[in-house]
């Protein structure tokens, strides 16, 4: 979680909003699945939005693609981890010797 915003950063959330700013093919749901072979294959270069109704519903992106998100997502929860640590008021413990304690 943020603590500054106060919002947790899901693997979801951030492909949601990296989908927003990158032009992407568009398929109903009818026409998805009657092309499914071909969607996944196209996947791996670009994310491709499902629509129902008109209306986004769903990304299908390339597995390569989904590990880069997720390590992204990952790389994010950490910072807000750092920066939650760095709002504690508790007790700080010295640099050297968090490395004492773990043989470094």
């Amino acid at each position: 979680m943020n603590p500054t915003l106060g919002i947790r950063v899901s693997p979801c959330t951030f492909i949601i909003a990296f989908c927003t700013v990158v032009d992407m093919k568009e398929f109903s749901v009818s026409d998805a699945r009657k092309d499914l072979p071909s969607l996944v294959d196209k996947c791996k270069k670009e994310p491709i939005v499902i629509n129902r109704h008109g209306k986004p519903e769903a990304v299908i992106i390339g597995i390569e693609q989904y590990e880069e998100f997720l390590d992204a997502v990952e790389e994010l929860e950490d910072i807000a981890m750092a920066e939650e640590s760095l709002l504690d008021p508790g007790p700080n413990i010295p640099w050297e010797k968090v490395k004492k304690d773990l043989g470094l």
